[in-house]
């Protein structure tokens, strides 16, 4: 199976436990992981607190791409 490729600003969602959080990618870390996967650094910090940054860096394959869900005019 081929992995996704996210980019800098994607919204992604991952799993935390039974949850599904959301995040940002921040940055593309590159293949570094486990057997060469490639890996991202997230933001899934809550928006009212910016000075208490919430960073996690995750393998492609534990990421899906968030789609809009609400039309924007």
């Amino acid at each position: 199976m081929r992995e996704h490729r996210f980019k800098r600003g994607d919204l992604v969602k991952f799993k935390a436990g039974t949850r599904m959080i959301q995040g940002v990618v921040k940055e593309d870390r590159g293949p570094l992981g486990l057997k060469g996967r490639h890996l991202y650094l997230i933001d899934f910090g809550p928006p009212r607190y910016p000075e208490e940054p919430h960073l996690v860096e995750l393998p492609a394959v534990e990421l899906d791409l968030v789609r809009d869900s609400v039309a924007t005019r």
